[in-house]
C-alpha cells in the first residue's frame, strides 16, 4: 500500500460514515429477522472490570428495552495482553480507585482469585437464570474469597461450565474482539463502565430508553481548577510513545495541565511495543483504531487521516527529543510528530516530514539537522519504560504524579484516568 493510499483508506476505515452506514444496515438486518434490540456482554470472571461493569449493567437492563445477554469469556490470549501479572494487578487497584465515583462496589484483595474459585464462581453462574444480576452477587463472593458462600449455590458440571466458557470466546472472536469486561451491540464495542455511556447513547438515539429512566453512566470529568493557590507544587511525570494512538489523543490534555494545576510536567516516552518484538494482534489493531477515533471526536482532537509512524520515523523523532527537551519543547515536538502522523497522514519519516515536525514545535532545524538521526535516546527510552514497569504499569500512556521529595503518590494507565490523575493532584495538595 503506497504512503498516499494509505491515510485515505485509515480515514475511511475510521470516518463516521462508513460507521452510520453500518448501523444502517444491521438495523435494517434486524428488522427483517423480526430480533429485538440485543446487546451481548462478555464476562470474565476473574476480571475487576468486569466486575464493576456488570454492577452497571443490573441498572441497564432495567432502563432500556433491550435484550441482554452474557457470556463467560477466558481471559485475552498473551499476545493481546502482555505483562499479565502487572495487568492483573493494576486493574485491581484501578477498579478500586473509580468504583466510588460510579456509586460501584469493588475492594482490592491484593491477588487474584485462585483457580478454584473461579471454577466456583463461573459453574455457579451458568447455573443462574437472570445472569447478569446473579453475576454481580457471584462476583462480590469471588472477590471477596468466600467459596463457602458460592459452593451452597446451585452448581453445573466443571465440563458444561468450561463449555460454555468456549462458546464465549468462539462468539467473541467470531464478533472481533479478545477481551472481557466488553459490550457487542450492533456492530460495534464497548469497554468496561468507561465506554458505557457511548453505548447508552445509541440506546437513546434508538428510542430504547425506557420512560421514568435516565442514562445509567456519565463520562467522567476532571475536578474544578484549583480554587486557592498550592504551597506547594507535584512532578508528574508522562510516558507516551508516538506510535500509540492512545498515547496521541492524550497530549494536547496532558500538556495544558501545568496550565492549570500546580504541578510540573517530566515527559518521559518510551520505544513502541512492535518495536520491542511484542506484535499487536490485528483484532486489538482494529478495535484501537476504531476506540480512538471515537475518543477523539469526543474530546475534540482530530484523527483518521494516518501515516502509521513505526520504524526509523519513530526513531528520527526519538533523536531529536533531548535536544527539544532541554530547549523546553519536548512535549511539543512529540505533538506536532502525532498530529502529522495521525490526523494529518504526513511522511513524518522523511527529510522534509521530519522537518516539518521540528519546525511546528518552535525549533530551529539546522540545530536539529546537527543531532538527527543519532542513537544516543536509547539508553534513556529504555530507562522510561523501566521505571514505568517498575510502578506497576506497563503500556502507554502512563503518568506517575511525585511529591516535592520525589516520592510517587499515585500512578495510572491510560487517557482515561486523566480526571482521576486532576483527583489525585488535588488529594496530594490538601
Amino acid at each position: 500500500m503506497t504512503s498516499r493510499l494509505r491515510p485515505l483508506i485509515t480515514s475511511v476505515f475510521t470516518g463516521r460514515r462508513l460507521q452510520n452506514i453500518k448501523r444502517g444496515l444491521h438495523e435494517i438486518k434486524r428488522r427483517v429477522s423480526g430480533r429485538s434490540h440485543q446487546v451481548v456482554y462478555f464476562h470474565q470472571i476473574d476480571d475487576p472490570y468486569s466486575h464493576l461493569l456488570v454492577q452497571a449493567l443490573a441498572r441497564v437492563q432495567s432502563s432500556y428495552d433491550i435484550d441482554l445477554q452474557l457470556r463467560i469469556v477466558p481471559p485475552p490470549a498473551d499476545d493481546a495482553a502482555p505483562e499479565r501479572t502487572a495487568r492483573e494487578d493494576y486493574s485491581r487497584r484501578d477498579a478500586a480507585a473509580i468504583a466510588p465515583f460510579y456509586d460501584l462496589q469493588f475492594d482490592d484483595p491484593g491477588n487474584q482469585p485462585t483457580a478454584e474459585i473461579c471454577q466456583l464462581a463461573e459453574r455457579a453462574l451458568v447455573a443462574t437464570g437472570n445472569k447478569v444480576s446473579a453475576a454481580a452477587e457471584i462476583g462480590a463472593a469471588l472477590w471477596a474469597g468466600d467459596s463457602q458462600t458460592l459452593s451452597k449455590l446451585p452448581l453445573v458440571s466443571d465440563t458444561l461450565a468450561a463449555e460454555q466458557q468456549e462458546t464465549g470466546r468462539r462468539e467473541r472472536e467470531a464478533l472481533g474482539h479478545y477481551l472481557g469486561g466488553t459490550l457487542y451491540y450492533a456492530g460495534e464495542w464497548y469497554w468496561g463502565v468507561d465506554r458505557l455511556p457511548y453505548l447508552e447513547e445509541r440506546l437513546i438515539q434508538a428510542g430504547l430508553q425506557r420512560s421514568g429512566h435516565r442514562q445509567v453512566v456519565q463520562f467522567q470529568s476532571r475536578p474544578a481548577f484549583m480554587s486557592k493557590p498550592a504551597q506547594r507544587r507535584l512532578s508528574m511525570e508522562f510516558y507516551p510513545s508516538i506510535r500509540s494512538p492512545y498515547s496521541y489523543i492524550s497530549m494536547p490534555e496532558t500538556l495544558d495541565l501545568p496550565d492549570h494545576y500546580p504541578v510540573d510536567l517530566i515527559v518521559r516516552p518510551v520505544l513502541p511495543m512492535v518495536m520491542r518484538d511484542l506484535p499487536v494482534p490485528a483484532v486489538k489493531g482494529r478495535y484501537i483504531m476504531r476506540d480512538t477515533k471515537r475518543e477523539a471526536d469526543r474530546i475534540g482532537v482530530p484523527f483518521g487521516h494516518i501515516f502509521d509512524p513505526v520504524g526509523d520515523p519513530v526513531r528520527r523523532c526519538y533523536s531529536l527529543f533531548a535536544m527539544a527537551d532541554e530547549a523546553g519543547k519536548g512535549g511539543e515536538l512529540l505533538l506536532a510528530f502525532c498530529k502529522m502522523a495521525w490526523s494529518e497522514g504526513i511522511d513524518v519519516g522523511s527529510d522534509q516530514g521530519i522537518k516539518s515536525v521540528v519546525e511546528r514545535a518552535g525549533l530551529d532545524w539546522s540545530a536539529a539537522s546537527e543531532v538527527l538521526d543519532n542513537t544516543d535516546w536509547e539508553g534513556p527510552m529504555e530507562e522510561n519504560r523501566l521505571q514505568m514497569m517498575a510502578s506497576g504499569l506497563w503500556g502507554v500512556p502512563s503518568y506517575r504524579l511525585l511529591d516535592d521529595k520525589g516520592r510517587e503518590v499515585f500512578s495510572c494507565w491510560g487517557r482515561d484516568r486523566i480526571w482521576l490523575l486532576a483527583h489525585e493532584i488535588q488529594k496530594a495538595l490538601v
